[in-house]
């Protein structure tokens, strides 16, 4: 089975703001699984670094509907 990973999770610099957010407690839970990184910004066309995506006048739960 292979697990998806969010790609600055695993350190890759791929945030809006071009850092990453790298968690080593991440790669120890998953030392001996498959795992494939994947950033769905990126892969949507965004690039990086791109200017913050934010809520505005409303909750995330009204931009889902």
């Amino acid at each position: 089975m292979m697990i998806a990973v969010s790609a600055c999770l695993l350190g890759i610099p791929c945030r809006y703001d071009g850092k990453a957010k790298h968690y080593p407690q991440i790669m120890s839970k998953l030392k001996d699984k498959e795992i494939i990184s994947i950033c769905p910004e990126v892969l949507g066309g965004l690039p990086v670094p791109r200017k913050p995506a934010e809520i505005m006048n409303g909750t995330g739960s009204q931009v889902l509907c």
